[in-house]
């Protein structure tokens, strides 16, 4: 049996969601179907609510930025719940040596900073006067070139480990911090544009690319009341509503005689549409996608993607010797746990716990190899709280927790990476009805999924649009 649909999106991550609603918002006329592999719809965006505590199982918020996961939001008809990060978000530590030092955030603190020598403050000053370079680098190269080696070591290396668990020497600079790549190439210097973009802070000026501080990016850090980030899995899943098959694997994708894609499921009726959206993380989208498109799979396929233990931890306040400050920390390399960073939860969203606890969200392993990833969770948990302990100087055992490991959740960006995979998905679109999206391609955060799932759902309705026209348009 053959269920015929105009669109079906394999994949019920937050990409193949967002896509999904999107098309339908625009076109209420077309038939969607979303097919999601596990029991539920997500991907590794929603939280885990148990009594009083909300655990983040992926990204603990979004930054609002105005647009992107802002606009789906508005569209939705949820902005009302959102809540804003406290104060607190605006700062950022490094984990070095079992001891927490704030990263500085201005000039003063620069000079002030215990982590770095005279020598290391002095070359990082001089990057005004460093040739800009137009080639792509990796990060650690891009740091170095700019900032000097000891920069590089103390806060490139840990600021990568600690937001996708990758590595610096291979991580494209591009890949994950494009916009600070562009203050190169458009003033010549980083501090330079770092400097006009605060003077232009309060100007619209669409054309300049604009990096905020970190305090800047603290106060636009948002989660939902109530349930985080499930929040707005659940509301988007309530709109889909019987769009969405969970427990559908996709096993093959075929391109008929006719032009259409037949989409073969492990158990059940396989589906035809005129249009198909692989929104699936990379090595699952390699297996649907190389019978038609041998290089896209073959640039997948080599994209790391390193494993990630994610360890909440409850402590009474009344244990807590020094309580933690800021959105989180990073970690410098070398801890027995294989701690990559962490984020305060509690601190900057209170109502995640109990009020008369903390709760510390760890992020853990991040190399093929690293022994945390392969203990039992007793072990696990016994190897974080012992660094937590150091750092924070607790007295007690925790009084909650909860464990979650993550294979492959986040691929690592090489160099040359978004060139290659634009020209790539062109390719792709030239099949005639196959797209494809997800973290794969030009961002791994919330705001880039949105944004990409928008971008491929754009392109579906265009093309529904030619072969059908209705006047009619969805909220």
């Amino acid at each position: 049996m053959v269920d015929r649909r105009d669109v079906v999106v394999i994949g019920g991550g937050i990409t193949g969601l967002t896509a999904a609603y999107e098309i339908i918002r625009n076109r209420p006329d077309a038939s969607v179907t979303v097919l999601e592999a596990t029991d539920r719809v997500g991907g590794i965006v929603g939280a885990v609510t148990t009594g009083r505590y909300v655990v983040d199982i992926g990204p603990h918020g979004f930054i609002d930025n105005g647009s992107d996961t802002r606009l789906l939001i508005d569209r939705l008809g949820i902005s009302g719940d959102l809540i804003p990060a406290t104060k607190e978000a605006a700062k950022i530590s490094l984990l070095k040596d079992n001891r927490i030092y704030q990263i500085p955030g201005t000039l003063g603190q620069l000079l002030r900073t215990p982590l770095l020598s005279a020598h290391g403050k002095a070359r990082l000053l001089s990057e005004v006067f460093v040739p800009p370079r137009h080639e792509e680098d990796s990060v650690i190269d891009f740091v170095t070139r700019r900032f000097g080696r000891e920069v590089a070591e103390k806060f490139a290396v840990p600021a990568v480990r600690g937001v996708v668990g990758g590595d610096a020497d291979n991580f494209s600079i591009e890949g994950e911090f494009p916009l600070i790549k562009e203050l190169e190439r458009k003033y010549g210097s980083v501090l330079i544009g770092a400097v006009r973009n605060q003077q232009q802070r309060h100007r619209l000026d669409p054309v300049s690319p604009r990096i905020p501080s970190f305090r800047e990016f603290g106060n636009r850090l948002k989660t939902f009341r109530g349930s985080g980030m499930q929040h707005l899995v659940d509301t988007l899943a309530a709109v889909l509503g019987e769009r969405i098959r969970l427990g559908t694997a996709v096993r093959a994708l075929e391109h008929t005689a006719e032009g259409r894609w037949r989409v073969l499921t492990d158990d059940g009726p396989a589906y035809e549409a005129d249009h198909a959206l692989i929104a699936l993380p990379s090595d699952a989208a390699v297996q649907l996608v190389r019978p038609h498109h041998a290089p896209v799979a073959d640039a997948l396929s080599v994209l790391p993607h390193p494993d990630i233990r994610v360890v909440a931890l409850a402590y009474r306040k009344t244990d807590v010797a020094r309580p933690p400050r800021g959105i989180g920390f990073i970690a410098t390399p070398g801890l027995p746990s294989d701690l990559l960073g962490a984020i305060h939860a509690s601190t900057i969203f209170p109502e995640q716990a109990p009020a008369d606890q903390i709760m510390i969200r760890v992020l853990a392993g991040g190399l093929p190899d690293a022994p945390i990833l392969t203990h039992r969770k007793e072990r696990a948990v016994e190897l974080i709280h012992h660094d937590l302990q150091n750092a924070f100087g607790l007295k007690g055992t925790p009084v909650f927790c909860h464990e979650h490991l993550w294979r492959r959740p986040i691929p690592t960006y090489p160099v040359g990476h978004r060139p290659l995979f634009r020209e790539l998905l062109d390719s792709v679109a030239q099949l005639g009805g196959l797209h494809m999206a997800g973290n794969s391609y030009f961002g791994v955060g919330v705001n880039d999924c949105v944004r990409d799932a928008r971008r491929a759902a754009t392109g579906i309705i265009e093309a529904l649009r030619s072969s059908r026209p209705s006047a009619a348009v969805g909220r």
